[in-house]
């Protein structure tokens, strides 16, 4: 049986080869993101491994993953001295550090973009850095008040050389102060900068004044170890002495950490991008590789059921075709790691040559557990896939090899009913969800699950009737009445294959009527509640306090004539409300409570809303229901700087612009991790230039890097700008779907053609000339691609009109908007796309020679 089972798959190799492209670009992406990752992180690896050659023990703030912009500890000169004084240390650095310096650009006066790498100052001693981490390349180290010393990277970028002036603004002092360049540094082994940061190195006194607003703190330190003094040993005598709130750990250990924490936050990102394409190329390929055996398991009937008549048990038929899928799957899982080497490879080259810092090393890194995983789906898609042909496969009966048997289709009874019962429990998730409303949309998400899995059940039974109306269409003359009744008259077949084009429309739908809403309930919302014509904020950056714009630049603002009122508002993110983690939620300090209710929408629900006393606290309505709050309920906010009680006093209607969102009193803001305020609404009086009265906002705010000043389009644009790039992110989702499902169709077509070899040479022989099978096979998938598109749309459609209604619910959007043009021409698409995956077997079809296919057995 295995024999016969290896020699037959060798026969229909070419039959399998399209089942097998689908395997391999589903573990292509697959694998190509953990091979990027792996890749990334050797480089990584080798990048701080190198410029810590020198450090063996490396002390550091312990930080809680849970609040990742608590303000860090630091350590006092005393506790640097009981460091420096561990029998076995060297060389002694310490840390000084911030992020958030940023250095002007000489040339333009304007200063270095941010929002990318970090943007570091650096304490440094006289004798320069005791690690060699960091070495002069240009002039001396910076020494006296008003000196600095750049990295080389930056002093490209800010076009400054020794002995030029150059700007640099200070997060603490909340202001830009003029520096002199005294020198120009590099990192060990001649590189320019590590990934593209900038760094400016002031004098350790100096650095600590304006990091710290005193002297005498440190935020680690970095040792070296005597000659015949381990690093692990080092590390556990420096770790005797250290507060609690610090720890040691060996340089290799420190560095590796690094590398680990760099390529992490990247390849996280890169996973979130390939791993749904991987599934989406999957799911679609279990589809493919199903009709494919399917359609074998048809067209091998007599040869199945000689087996049986020879011996073979049904276990054995079965066994045989899932060896074939086992191959199937392993060339695939195979060709597919091959393809996820290339893709992580050459991401990895990619992103380690971006900009003017280039990662070390550039070999491509396959991990073993890249390599198990890669196999094992292929494999296991495979085999789950064709499981269902295989058992077919062993029901042939031994008789079916002394006749000729005709296939018939099962009747679809069975198949309706539970298409019926699935579609019911569909539906009354989806109602019960919308019915709970304030916490529902988890149910709603599930019951939209189970009505795609109806519809899969269901596809057979809606073949017929809608493939006569889309043949009315394009079932012309007699060629394509043939063609109509073709692609009908085996549903299953039909409906299997052109559902994996469903999926694909189906999701791009679905996430269209829901990103369209979202985008519609923004812009209204702003169009109809934002009265303040300008904002000023940080962006997409993180508002914790240590970027944004002073106090002063405000009232500054509030002073210009064309201005009638500003709403600063001070953010940060709560990890946690009451002892427990929460996801998601801000924290705002508003200094005009009242300008927020008349410019920004911020209405009152219950309770009182206005300036806050200390202690007091106001939420929107559904963070407050959510948690079962009440007025004069005490919360307890963990902040940068503290936990601390605050009792309810009001709610405000939940909103796009008002959700998830705590608002307490000014004096909290000493909590938050700095003093500038990330946001500011400001309304402009009637009558007054806007982009008059922008410039002179600008102006104002030059000394504020991290800031950009938008008008109220452009803070629609950049509200709206990531919904655009989801629903340009699903658009190429449906694009490799849509690939993958005109190679099912070819593929479908390609084994009809075998199966009805005798049938189209019969035609030929009545008549039918080349150009009518040409039309006849076009009919065909054109009706298959164009069923997809409408059912995909139609599940799609209510799929995504469901989850809308459930975010109506959640205040989290307005209202539901449906794209037409965008669902018309998905459709079009799906009829046009069609043509040409008949292209090859029309083709073929109509190359047949008329004698040898009326012999064809």
């Amino acid at each position: 049986m295995l024999r016969a089972s290896l020699r037959g798959l060798l026969d229909r190799k070419l039959r399998l080869t399209l089942a097998v492209i689908a395997i391999v670009l589903g573990v292509g992406f697959f694998s190509g993101a953990l091979v990027l990752s792996d890749s990334l992180g050797a480089r990584f690896k080798a990048m701080f491994a190198s410029v810590s050659t020198n450090v063996a023990v490396q002390v550091t703030a312990r930080t809680d993953p849970a609040q990742p912009s608590q303000k860090p500890p630091s350590m006092t000169q005393a506790e640097l001295d009981r460091v420096a004084a561990v029998d076995g240390v060297g060389a002694v650095s310490p840390d000084v550090t911030s992020a958030f310096v940023v250095p002007y650009d000489t040339q333009t006066g304007k200063p270095l973009p941010g929002g990318g790498p970090p943007q570091l100052g650096i304490g440094i001693g006289a004798e320069g850095d005791p690690m060699g981490v960091l070495s002069l390349a240009e002039g001396r180290w910076p020494t006296g008040a008003g000196e600095v010393a750049l990295s080389r990277h930056t002093a490209a970028q800010a076009h400054a050389a020794v002995g030029r002036q150059v700007k640099v603004f200070l997060p603490r002092l909340q202001r830009p102060q003029m520096f002199t360049v005294v020198g120009v540094a590099a990192y060990a082994g001649g590189r320019d900068s590590l990934g593209g940061e900038t760094v400016v190195l002031l004098p350790m006194a100096q650095a600590q004044e304006a990091f710290y607003g005193r002297t005498g703190l440190y935020d680690g330190v970095s040792l070296t170890a005597d000659a015949g003094v381990s690093d692990e040993a080092l590390r556990d005598r420096v770790s005797a002495v250290l507060p609690a709130t610090f720890e040691a750990k060996t340089g290799k250990q420190s560095s590796a950490d690094q590398a680990a924490a760099v390529s992490d936050s990247i390849s996280g990102l890169t996973k979130w991008v390939l791993t749904p394409f991987a599934g989406v190329a999957l799911l679609v390929g279990i589809f493919l590789i199903f009709n494919t055996f399917n359609v074998l398991v048809t067209q091998r009937a007599r040869e199945l059921a000689m087996m049986r008549a020879l011996g073979a048990s049904r276990g054995q038929v079965t066994w045989s075709v899932l060896v074939e899928a086992l191959i199937v799957g392993v060339v695939g899982g195979t060709l597919g790691l091959g393809l996820g080497a290339l893709i992580g490879g050459g991401g990895s080259w990619v992103l380690g040559n971006l900009g003017d810092a280039k990662l070390p090393g550039s070999g491509i890194t396959v991990g073993l557990d890249t390599v198990v995983y890669s196999y094992a789906i292929g494999i296991l898609v495979t085999v789950v896939a064709a499981l269902l042909p295989a058992l077919r496969a062993s029901r042939v009966p031994p008789l079916a090899a002394m006749r000729e048997i005709a296939v018939t289709d099962r009747p679809l009874r069975l198949r309706a009913a539970v298409g019926v019962v699935v579609g019911l429990g569909a539906a009354a998730l989806i109602v019960l969800g919308l019915r709970a409303q304030d916490d529902g949309l988890s149910m709603v998400a599930a019951g939209c699950g189970v009505a795609f899995l109806a519809a899969i059940v269901l596809g057979p039974l809606v073949t017929r009737p809608v493939g006569r109306a889309v043949g009315l269409l394009v079932g012309w003359g007699v060629a394509g009445s043939l063609g109509v009744r073709n692609a009908i008259r085996n549903p299953r077949r039909t409906a299997v294959t052109a559902s994996a084009l469903m999926i694909g429309v189906m999701l791009v739908t679905a996430a269209s009527v829901v990103a369209t809403s979202f985008k519609e309930s923004v812009v209204r919302a702003l169009d109809t509640t934002l009265r303040a014509e300008l904002t000023a904020a940080i962006g997409f950056q993180q508002p914790d306090g240590r970027i944004g714009i002073s106090s002063a630049a405000v009232a500054r603002i509030r002073q210009l004539p064309e201005v009638q009122e500003v709403v600063a508002m001070h953010l940060a993110v709560a990890p946690r409300l009451n002892g427990e983690t929460a996801a998601s939620i801000g924290v705002g300090a508003i200094d005009n409570v009242p300008g927020a209710q008349r410019t920004m929408g911020m209405k009152r629900v219950s309770g009182e809303v206005r300036a806050l006393n200390a202690g007091e606290l106001v939420a929107d309505e559904n963070t407050a229901k959510a948690r079962n709050w009440k007025l004069g309920d005490t919360v307890r906010i963990a902040l940068p700087g503290a936990e601390r009680p605050y009792r309810l006093v009001g709610t405000v209607e939940a909103s796009p612009l008002w959700a998830n969102f705590l608002v307490v009193p000014m004096p909290a803001v000493a909590d938050f991790a700095g003093p500038l305020i990330p946001q500011a609404m400001i309304d402009v009086r009637d009558g007054a230039d806007v982009a008059a009265t922008q410039a002179k906002v600008e102006e104002i705010l030059v000394d504020f890097p991290s800031v950009t000043v938008e008008d109220k389009s452009s803070t629609t644009r950049q509200v709206t700008q990531v919904v655009d790039i989801a629903v340009l992110i699903i658009t190429v989702l449906l694009s490799l779907a849509m690939v993958i499902a005109l190679l099912g169709i070819l593929n479908t077509l390609l084994l009809s053609i075998i199966e009805r070899t005798r049938e189209l040479g019969m035609l030929r022989a009545i008549g039918l000339g080349r150009g009518a099978v040409v039309r006849m096979i076009g009919t065909e998938a054109v009706l298959m691609s164009a069923f997809g598109g409408l059912l995909g749309v139609g599940v799609g459609l209510g799929i995504g009109v469901a989850l809308a209604k459930a975010l109506v619910y959640q205040d989290a959007i307005t209202g539901v908007w449906v794209p037409w043009w965008q669902l018309v021409a998905a459709v079009v698409v799906a009829a046009v796309a069609g043509v040409f995956a008949a292209i090859v077997p029309a083709v073929r079809a109509a190359r047949l020679n008329v004698l040898r296919a009326i012999a064809y057995e």
